[in-house]
C-alpha cells in the first residue's frame, strides 16, 4: 500500500502546479512545491509542526533543544497562518506536498540530522524519502482521526511503524503503537505575555465552535460584575462572521486587529481575537478559560494545557476524547449542559490559581529532549548528486583534470597554497588570511582576484574592483596582496617588492607554480559539493586529497569518508567560526555597540545561510533579509536601496559584501573569524618546523 501510494504521488506530479488555483494554496506555493531557499546548514534538526497549536508545542520543544545543541532548527507547518507565528526556529517554511520528488529534493538540500513530526502527523511519502536517506524519524505520538484512519489502509501503518521512533504523548497512544509515554509538552509551555492589556476580569473562550459561542455569550452576560469576554474563535475564517453576529447581539466589542497600542478601551464587553499566536500569552491575565470544542461532539476539545501551565482555572464541556489524558490530569470544571455554563464559570473564577503543571511540564519537555539527543545523527545525512541527470557530462569534466599540468616552476620565496575540491563555499579566504596573520617577515596573500575588471596586469592595491572583493577584503584588513590571472607572475612581483612568503587563496588546481606547504579546506556539511561538476560543485577528484599537508575540516569534524584518501602524517585541523565585531566606515565596533534599531540583512557569499545563522546567535532578527549570488556585483540601483533603508533601519551584511561598496557606508560588516577547536598546536608547529613562524 506504501509503494502504491507514493507511485500514486509520482504519477500526479506534473498536475501539482495547477493546485495554485485553489485559493488556499495559493499563499507560499513554491514552497509547497519544494522550491523555497534554505537558510539552514545542513545536518539541522527538522521539526514539523503543522498547526498554529502544534507550533505552540513545537516552541517549547526548540527551546528545550537550543539549552542542549547548537544546530540550527527548520520548523516545517501545514498552512500560511502557522508559518507567520515565530516559534523560536531558524527558519519556517510550508511543507511540500506529500510527494517523493518534491520532498526528496528538500530533504537533499537540509540533510537533517533528524525529522521530529509533532502530533503524529504522518505524511507517508516523507517518512519514505527520509528512511532511504538513512534520516531518523521521530513521531510524538496522539492518537487522532487521520492516523485511524490511516491505520485502516491494508499494510501502512506496519509499514510506516517500521520506518519511524515512537513516542506517545498518553496510555492511549502508547497502546497503539507501544513505548513509554511522554505527556502533554504544552504543560511546558514558555509563557510569554501578549501585547495586550485590558482593566477587570477576563473569561477566555479558547478556540471555540459556532455551536459554543452563543451560550458562551450568554453565560458571561449572567455574570455580575460581567467580565470582559476574550473570543478566539478556532477558525479563522470565520472572523468576519463572528464579528458580524457580535453587532447583531448588540454587544459592544472590538477587534484585535484594530487596536494599534494594544489597550482594551474600557466599556468594551468583547475583545474578538482575530490575531494569531497571541492567545496562549493571554491566560495568565485571565480568570478563567472556557476550552473550545468540548461541546462539540467532532472535534473532542482542544487541549488545555497551555491555560492549566500558567494556572489559569479551566471549563470544558463533556466531550474531551481527543485530548483525554490532559484534561484527566487536571483539577477542571465540567459543565455537562451549556444551559449551566455560567455557574460553571462562576465557580471557576471564584478558585484560587495555580501553576504547579510548569514545572511538571518543563520536566517532561526535559525527558523528551533526553531521549531525542541518542537518535540524532552525529552529522548530517550523506550527500547525493544535486543534479543527476548531468552524470554523463561530469566525465569530460574528469578527463580534462586529469590532463591539467602539474607544478613544475619553484618561485623564489616559500609558497603556501590553500585551496578546496570545491569550486566555491569552503572557506579559503578566512583560512589564508588566518595563516597570513601568523607568519614571519612579510607574507603576502595571492589570489587571481574573482570579479575584478579586466586585465592580466599584477595589482597589489586598488578597491574591489581592482583586486577582487576577497582581496580587497584582506586588504582592508592591513594584509598584503597582489592579484593576477597568473599566480606565479603575482608571486615573483611580490618577492621582487620585498614580500618574503606567498599564501595562494584557492590554489589547489593551480599549475605550473611548486608549493612547500599545501593546505586543503573542506567544509564537514558538504565534503563532496553533491557531486563532480556539472552534477555538483566538486571540480577536483577525491584523489587530490593526497596533496594535503594540512586538511583544514570546518565547521564539523572530518568526515570519514574522506580518510581513505588522506595520506600518512597530515595534520588535521578542525575549526568553527565565531563573530568578533562589527566593521563601519573603516572603524571595528564590539558586538555589543548595535544601536536598538530594526534590522535588514543581505549577503553575496556562496553560503548565506551560514550569514544569517550567525545573526540569530547574536539575537539578531531581521525584518528582512536577502540573499544573493556569490560575488554579488552590487549597483547602482541597489546601492541606493541601501542608503533609503539607513535611514530608519541597520543594514547588516558579510564583511566581503562591505568590501564591494564604498568605505563611508553606514552600513555594518559583520567580521567572523575562524576558532580553532582541535589541530592548532600541531599547525603552528609545522610552521615552526619549516621556519615561517618565531
Amino acid at each position: 500500500m506504501l509503494l502504491l501510494l507514493q507511485l500514486f504521488s509520482l504519477l500526479a506530479t506534473p498536475f501539482l502546479p495547477f493546485l495554485i488555483l485553489l485559493p488556499r494554496l495559493r499563499v507560499g506555493f513554491r514552497e509547497r512545491l519544494g522550491m523555497a531557499k534554505i537558510e539552514v546548514e545542513p545536518g539541522a534538526i527538522w521539526i514539523h509542526a503543522a498547526s498554529l497549536g502544534e507550533g505552540r508545542l513545537a516552541a517549547n520543544l526548540i527551546a528545550g533543544m537550543q539549552e542542549q545543541l547548537d544546530l540550527p532548527i527548520l520548523r516545517t507547518c501545514s498552512s500560511a497562518t502557522a508559518r507567520n507565528v515565530d516559534v523560536g526556529a531558524d527558519q519556517t517554511l510550508l511543507l511540500p506536498f506529500d510527494n517523493p520528488l518534491l520532498l526528496g529534493r528538500l530533504l537533499d538540500r537540509v540533510r537533517p540530522r533528524i525529522l521530529i513530526l509533532v502530533e503524529a502527523e504522518l505524511w507517508p511519502c516523507l517518512i519514505a524519502a527520509a528512511a532511504r536517506r538513512q534520516i531518523p524519524v521521530v513521531v510524538g505520538a496522539r492518537v487522532g482521526h487521520g492516523l485511524r484512519r490511516l491505520a485502516q489502509l491494508p499494510g501502512m501503518w506496519s509499514s510506516l511503524r517500521k520506518k519511524i521512533v515512537w513516542m506517545p504523548v498518553d496510555a492511549e497512544a502508547a497502546a497503539f503503537g507501544g513505548g513509554e509515554p511522554t505527556g502533554d509538552l504544552k504543560a511546558g509551555a514558555q509563557t510569554t505575555v501578549a501585547a495586550l492589556r485590558w482593566k477587570g476580569d477576563a473569561v477566555i473562550g479558547a478556540c471555540t465552535y459556532v455551536e459554543e459561542e452563543g451560550p458562551l455569550l450568554e453565560a458571561v452576560r449572567k455574570l455580575n460584575p460581567r467580565p470582559l469576554l476574550v473570543l478566539a474563535p478556532r477558525e479563522s475564517d470565520r472572523f468576519g462572521t463572528v464579528a458580524a453576529w457580535l453587532q447583531q447581539q448588540g454587544e459592544n466589542f472590538v477587534r484585535r486587529s484594530s487596536l494599534t497600542d494594544g489597550r482594551v478601551p474600557a466599556g468594551v464587553q468583547v475583545l474578538l481575537l482575530d490575531s494569531f499566536g497571541e492567545l496562549g500569552g493571554l491566560y495568565v491575565q485571565a480568570r478563567a478559560a472556557f476550552i473550545g470544542g468540548t461541546f462539540v461532539a467532532r472535534v473532542g476539545g482542544h487541549s488545555p494545557m497551555e491555560a492549566a501551565a500558567v494556572g489559569c482555572p479551566v471549563v470544558h464541556g463533556p466531550h474531551t476524547r481527543s485530548n483525554a489524558a490532559a484534561f484527566d490530569a487536571l483539577d477542571s470544571f465540567l459543565c455537562l449542559e451549556p444551559e449551566d455554563l455560567a455557574e460553571s464559570l462562576s465557580e471557576a473564577m471564584a478558585a484560587p490559581r495555580g501553576n504547579a503543571l510548569a514545572q511538571q511540564g518543563q520536566d517532561r519537555v526535559d525527558r523528551v529532549v533526553e531521549r531525542l539527543l541518542p537518535l540524532l545523527r552525529p552529522s548530517a545525512a550523506p550527500e547525493r548528486w544535486l543534479r543527476p541527470i548531468l552524470w554523463p557530462l561530469s566525465l569530460l569534466w574528469s578527463l580534462a583534470t586529469a590532463l591539467r599540468p602539474r607544478p613544475l616552476v619553484r618561485a623564489r620565496i616559500p609558497v603556501i597554497s590553500v585551496g578546496s575540491l570545491l569550486a566555491g563555499g569552503a572557506g579559503k579566504t578566512p583560512v589564508a588570511a588566518w595563516l597570513a596573520e601568523r607568519l614571519n617577515g612579510q607574507p603576502v596573500v595571492v589570489s587571481r582576484g574573482y570579479g575584478r575588471r579586466r586585465g592580466s596586469d599584477v595589482r597589489t592595491s586598488g578597491e574591489a574592483k581592482d583586486l577582487g572583493d576577497e582581496l580587497c577584503m584582506l586588504a582592508r584588513r592591513g594584509l598584503r596582496v597582489a592579484s593576477a590571472p597568473d599566480r606565479r607572475l603575482a608571486v615573483e612581483r611580490a618577492a621582487s617588492e620585498g614580500a618574503t612568503i606567498a599564501v595562494l587563496d584557492d590554489g589547489l588546481q593551480v599549475g605550473g607554480l611548486a608549493r612547500d606547504l599545501e593546505v586543503v579546506v573542506v567544509d564537514a556539511r558538504w565534503p563532496g559539493g553533491g557531486g563532480p561538476i556539472p552534477v555538483g560543485e566538486r571540480r577536483l577528484p577525491w584523489s587530490w586529497l593526497g596533496k594535503a599537508d594540512v586538511l583544514w575540516v570546518n565547521h564539523g569534524p572530518l568526515p570519514q569518508e574522506l580518510r581513505p584518501f588522506l595520506k600518512p602524517g597530515v595534520v588535521v585541523v578542525e575549526a568553527r567560526y565565531r563573530s568578533v565585531a562589527w566593521l563601519r566606515r573603516g572603524q571595528r565596533l564590539p558586538l555589543e555597540s548595535l544601536p536598538k534599531r530594526p534590522v535588514v540583512a543581505m549577503a553575496g557569499i556562496a553560503r548565506p545561510e551560514g550569514f544569517f545563522r550567525q545573526l540569530r546567535r547574536l539575537g539578531i532578527r531581521p525584518v528582512r533579509a536577502w540573499a544573493y549570488p556569490d560575488h554579488h556585483n552590487f549597483t547602482w540601483m541597489d546601492l541606493q536601496s541601501i542608503e533609503a533603508w539607513l535611514d530608519d533601519h541597520l543594514v547588516l551584511l558579510t564583511e566581503k559584501d562591505a568590501a564591494r561598496l564604498p568605505r563611508d557606508l553606514g552600513a555594518h560588516a559583520l567580521v567572523v573569524e575562524p576558532e580553532l577547536v582541535s589541530g592548532e598546536e600541531e599547525l603552528l608547529g609545522l610552521l615552526q618546523s619549516r621556519g615561517w613562524r618565531g
